[in-house]
């Protein structure tokens, strides 16, 4: 209920906390907020190389009306089931499977629909990760939102940079929150003592 109170409108952090879980819980739990978070391959996206990668399924045509992908091979790829994967923190995440047509119309094999050992090829969609990397191009392309996310590199990374160059640390020594807490306390501390060290030297 404080975060709910004290969190400012918008929440940024960089893309190494862009998951599913994490904008999930930001949704649900503080949905009066704004995540300004990319997802892990959000820059690569836009490369030359990943729109191109005929293996990526996000280059595949999509046929929403009757919900099947077709690949660059032309293998159609049609709804087959669902599917849960749950992770080492027991969180759950719902996917679509979507499996290659073996014939065609003829009833021919289509020699592409099947791997090398001969099984037929499956892939699978995680449609909320989708809704959520599509939300979070949709923000960080956003002139003004973008221009928010932007100035967590001046606000935040100049500190961390300080704290790695200028003090070499680079992990907490303590573990657990409060004992944490004082060693952040000591490293601002040490901080700002560098910060004036530094200005009385140039007065």
């Amino acid at each position: 209920m404080k975060l709910k109170e004290q969190s400012p409108k918008y929440i940024v952090a960089d893309a190494g906390y862009g998951s599913e879980s994490n904008y999930r819980y930001l949704e649900d739990m503080l949905p009066e907020h704004t995540a300004l978070i990319p997802y892990s391959t959000m820059l690569k996206e836009k490369s030359k190389k990943w729109k191109t990668d005929e293996k990526k399924v996000m280059n595949w045509d999509y046929f929403a009306s009757d919900d099947f992908y077709i690949d660059p091979l032309g293998v159609r790829f049609s709804f087959n089931t669902y599917r849960e994967r749950k992770d080492k923190n027991g969180f759950v995440r719902y996917l679509k499977e979507y499996k290659a047509e073996k014939y065609n119309a003829k009833q021919e094999l289509v020699s592409q629909s099947v791997t090398k050992s001969g099984r037929v090829r499956l892939i699978q969609i995680n449609p909320e990760l989708e809704y959520f990397k599509a939300k979070q191009k949709m923000l960080l392309s956003s002139k003004e939102t973008a221009s928010i996310y932007a100035r967590r590199k001046i606000d935040v990374e100049t500190v961390f940079g300080r704290m790695k160059a200028s003090l070499g640390f680079t992990r907490f020594m303590l573990r657990g929150i409060d004992k944490v807490r004082k060693e952040t306390g000591i490293l601002i501390m040490a901080l700002n003592i560098h910060k004036l060290a530094v200005r009385s030297r140039k007065e």
